[in-house]
């Protein structure tokens, strides 16, 4: 999808979209399929394979709408933890579409995982003990086993210094071919990044690191173990403008260029790219309800919940009937909600009170299991026209968080 289409879609969908906003609802979320559609039909063209396996996290992405729109178009699901199982096994996954690897399982959930024959991921060499105790018939076990592990292939030493998930590769290679030397039931290998890559070079030396470990155990074990491998996409969105930067054309290609034996199909792969599916399709359109200056600084007040990262977001302007702000005249604005900064030193024409704010790039992050949720979200399609079947989710009253809060008077507790 070329820059300018998303653009003028995205224009479309605003002047259309405009008249939602209220005082009753004055910021809401907006999920645009089209480029939902239009990105799966890239990932398919540029990784056709019949044996590479596309997922999107339930993390990333916890909408049932969205989710049953990927299911419909082949894509599996990953989830992290009992309720994003549940979210996906209600959107019709099963679960031999479904890889569940929450990072930290007590020994009942660990019980249910196994009774269910689910797919999933051992984090470390404590949770192998319990599996080996709850496992009685691991031959015939219906779903796949793996070991999630962490490449530490960074050739800086401080790469891993907030990592915390899986077991480290450099430090228990020997005990980890033990490991697969003793299970014959151990067959996949879940790579957890050192750190995030920042470039798809780095993305690709820790999958490097990872395939020759395979390489490793299957020389060990004397003939093939592992059978399928699981990353994450590596694949970083762009935060500048409506360009994906690292586009899927590159991923392919860095990857062939410094891993050529990864696509030879002797493995699975299993890759995750939830960010890139997701991230530009989404928006949150918020009416600026006033404008004020502080200190020098120009600040735009909407109803948008605060941003981790404020210096990062895009936003793009419009009246208040929805018509593109395109003013050659520009002013560095502070983006404020009731909860902190949206924004922070944003480029934006003069803004008034009653504008339309389209915060960009937010449907890998706002539709997200860490999000509030408190805002109704709409499905739309080019024209943006909103419909009773459009609406994904209907946020939450004031009724709703109110009842949230917890148990009022507990008179029992208190006496």
């Amino acid at each position: 999808m070329t820059t300018s289409a998303i653009t003028t879609q995205r224009h479309t969908a605003v002047e259309q979209l405009a008249p939602v906003l209220s005082d009753a609802t004055p910021v809401f979320g907006v999920v645009d399929f089209n480029v939902l559609d239009q990105l799966v039909e890239q990932l398919g063209e540029i990784y056709p394979e019949a044996w590479l396996t596309h997922t999107v996290s339930v993390q990333t992405m916890r909408l049932p709408g969205v989710l049953e729109h990927f299911r419909a178009r082949g894509l599996s699901v990953h989830t992290r933890s009992e309720v994003e199982y549940e979210i996906a096994r209600r959107c019709g996954y099963s679960n031999a579409e479904i890889s569940h690897t929450p990072p930290v399982k007590s020994r009942e959930q660990l019980s249910r995982i196994i009774d269910d024959e689910l797919s999933f991921c051992i984090e470390n060499f404590a949770e192998l003990t319990r599996v080996d105790e709850l496992l009685a018939d691991p031959d015939n076990y219906a779903g796949t086993i793996g070991l999630r592990v962490t490449p530490q292939a960074s050739a800086d030493d401080n790469a891993t210094v907030n990592a915390h998930l899986g077991i480290g590769l450099r430090d228990h290679r020997r005990d980890l071919i033990e490991t697969f030397l003793e299970r014959s039931w151990l067959t996949e290998l879940y790579v957890s990044f050192d750190t995030p890559p920042t470039t798809l070079q780095q993305t690709a030396e820790q999958v490097s690191a990872v395939y020759q470990f395979a390489e490793d155990i299957e020389h060990a074990v004397g003939g093939q173990r592992i059978q399928q491998l699981h990353f994450g996409s590596g694949l970083s969105g762009n935060e500048v403008s409506d360009d994906l930067l690292s586009s899927l054309d590159n991923h392919r290609f860095v990857h062939q260029a410094m891993i050529p034996e990864l696509l030879d199909q002797k493995y699975t792969i299993t890759r995750d790219f939830s960010e890139f599916l997701t991230a530009k399709a989404g928006m949150l359109l918020a009416r600026v309800e006033y404008t004020k200056d502080l200190d020098d600084r120009m600040i735009a007040v909407v109803h948008a919940d605060a941003f981790p990262d404020p210096q990062h977001t895009r936003i793009a302007a419009f009246d208040s009937d929805g018509v593109h702000k395109d003013t050659l005249q520009h002013y560095y604005y502070d983006v404020a909600g009731p909860t902190g900064l949206v924004a922070q030193r944003v480029e934006l024409p003069e803004l008034e009170e009653g504008d339309v704010l389209a915060i960009l790039d937010v449907g890998a992050t706002a539709f997200s299991s860490t999000s509030t949720g408190t805002t109704p979200v709409y499905g739309i399609r080019g024209d943006g026209l909103l419909t009773e079947s459009s609406v994904l989710n209907r946020g939450k009253s004031i009724q709703d968080q109110t009842d949230a809060a917890g148990i009022y008077q507990p008179a029992k507790l208190l006496h």
